[in-house]
């Protein structure tokens, strides 16, 4: 168990990683995150305190990618996984099943929340931007290609995307 300053419970002692439990995790982060980036980030903050910069742990928007063979994987953001009266959920799947998008936002305000992504490459910075800045839907969808971090000849879904959500509006789907 650590603080915010990732100090157990006795003095000079730190956790990082899968081996630190947050007593007191940021709103919507779980008290373990076991992903490389975050023991990263919390070794950076360890390493600013030891040197007498003592600076809490802010792990920012919540993101992760992976590679199981040849399934590529990312979240930015916040996904639900339960019904939510108050997300609107924008999914899109490419014709093999192969490759998806699933764009969470606000039905209230119609900010973008999360990026859920399979077998297509985002750019991180340009999704947490997005998040961050509580950036439409809207604009999203017609700025896909900022994003999009496929490699030169591999085929784009950015015209199938918007599209998609184009017909939902016209079908009142998504306001």
């Amino acid at each position: 168990m650590v603080d915010d300053f990732l100090q157990t419970n006795i003095p000079n002692v730190y956790a990082i990683g899968d081996c630190a439990e947050i007593r007191n995790p940021n709103f919507g982060r779980k008290p373990i995150e076991a992903v490389w980036y975050t023991a990263k980030m919390m070794g950076e903050i360890v390493a600013k305190t030891i040197c007498g910069y003592p600076t809490a742990y802010q792990p920012g928007i919540w993101y992760n990618s992976a590679k199981f063979f040849e399934l590529e994987y990312q979240t930015y953001g916040s996904i639900s996984t339960v019904a939510n009266t108050e997300i609107e959920s924008l999914f899109w799947m490419d014709e093999s099943q192969k490759k998806s998008i699933r764009i969470d936002y606000s039905k209230v305000n119609q900010n973008v929340l999360g990026f859920n992504l399979i077998g297509i490459r985002y750019r991180q910075n340009v999704c947490e931007n997005w998040i961050k800045h509580r950036i439409s839907i809207e604009y999203v969808i017609n700025n896909l290609k900022e994003a999009n971090f496929d490699p030169e000849f591999f085929k784009k879904y950015e015209s199938h995307i918007k599209q998609l959500f184009i017909e939902k509006q016209k079908n009142g789907n998504y306001k």
